[in-house]
């Protein structure tokens, strides 16, 4: 039997489009400052943005998608992800710039809530590691394919023009959805650890916001997130503003996220070949802020090779810090009707300090003319990741 199917290939592609979605603005931050004159430090707030229906409803969001559907949350999601896209054509002024992302981000955190969710129910226990390694790449394939293709797509189309592509292929995935994924489709295993009552809404609440291990999960994927989306984000105009052209920038920004696919799906594999979360968090983080500070705060004397090598080793090496949470927050869950829920919770604390961090790292960058401040956020994460994972696996030791 093969260890991926078309279910799980059309959920997978659900969630690389997705975060296509997600990263797209990074891509084309140079334009709309011009095109909307966008500040740099509203640009990070732009850049943020679709994180704030997650940093709002992830939880609720996570716990009502377990009884509404997950395979209808899914279309949901990427119905309004399109429609919002495509809505792209129309604006002219930064209120609906910021309003379309927030609507973006309704679609983005759907789906990501109910994407692991509907793989744990679909997928043989020996196989999920496997399948949330390959899940778990979603940020990287989508977000390296937004940077390094839209800047090519700019020679002969507007930026509207390919927002409201991207959104057509929202609802060609739909469809794809719609027609190929079968959740009755449940192995044995599974089906024998489904609860015979459903919890309600407030109780699948409850008792994952009072589940200790989920809530260290959330801060430290909170603390892997917020400082990758924020280097990664703005390595492009970083590059611009060294007199790199914008092509150029964006091909060597889509490297450095396109490098995080190693990590997440090399993490899938050592999990399965019995590898430790803790020695694959620890690893991560410190290689995360060793890499961010010669990458950011070593410009200075660092030649732009080192610098761009620097930021791949960032992304890679932390590329298994997304693929170790997703899996042992699924592990972790209080109750198997609660997986998503507590995909939720993970997701509504990271998407906080990703809608906080951005904005807060251009505004230092701003008030003094120095990249290296992103250096000192990010080791600042890096530091409260380690401490939040020595805790996590200590607690559950003891």
């Amino acid at each position: 039997m093969s260890r991926i199917s078309v279910h799980d290939s059309s959920v997978i592609l659900a969630g690389y489009l997705a975060a296509i979605h997600a990263g797209k603005l990074s891509a084309v931050i140079p334009i709309l400052q011009q095109d909307l004159g966008l500040s740099f430090t509203q640009a990070g707030f732009s850049l943020s943005l679709v994180q704030g229906a997650g940093m709002l409803f992830a939880l609720s969001i996570g716990a009502f998608s377990e009884r509404f559907g997950l395979k209808r949350c899914l279309i949901l999601a990427l119905l309004i992800l399109g429609f919002s896209s495509m809505a792209g054509l129309w604006i002219q002024h930064v209120a609906a710039l910021y309003f379309f992302r927030f609507t973006e981000g309704i679609g983005f955190l759907t789906i990501s809530l109910c994407a692991p969710a509907i793989l744990k129910r679909i997928s043989r226990p020996e196989h999920l590691n496997f399948k949330m390694g390959l899940w778990s790449s979603y940020m990287g394939v989508g977000v390296s394919l937004a940077v390094l293709c839209i800047p090519v797509l700019l020679e002969w189309l507007n930026w509207q023009t390919i927002w409201a592509l991207l959104g057509g292929l929202c609802l060609l995935i739909a469809l794809m959805v719609q027609r190929y994924l079968h959740l009755e489709l449940q192995t044995p295993a599974t089906q024998a650890a489904t609860p015979a009552t459903t919890s309600s809404f407030w109780e699948i609440v409850r008792v994952t916001i009072t589940h200790p291990p989920i809530l260290c999960l959330a801060v430290i994927f909170a603390c892997y997130t917020s400082q990758w989306l924020t280097v990664t984000g703005f390595l492009p105009s970083m590059y611009v503003a060294d007199r790199i052209d914008l092509k150029i920038a964006g091909m060597l920004a889509s490297l450095v996220v396109l490098s995080n696919l190693g990590g997440t799906f090399g993490a899938g594999m050592l999990l399965q070949r019995g590898w430790q979360p803790k020695t694959l968090l620890w690893t991560g983080f410190i290689t995360m802020m060793l890499t961010s500070f010669l990458a950011f705060a070593a410009r200075s004397w660092l030649m732009l090779e080192l610098q761009v090598l620097s930021a791949i080793l960032f992304s890679l090496v932390g590329g298994i810090i997304p693929t170790t949470v997703f899996a042992i927050t699924l592990k972790y869950a209080p109750r198997s009707n609660a997986a998503a829920a507590s995909v939720g919770l993970v997701i509504q604390v990271s998407a906080c300090a990703q809608f906080f961090i951005p904005p807060l790292s251009a505004s230092l960058v701003s008030a003094t003319g120095q990249w290296s401040n992103i250096a000192l956020v990010t080791t600042c994460l890096s530091v409260l990741g380690l401490l939040m994972s020595g805790y996590l696996f200590r607690r559950q030791t003891a």
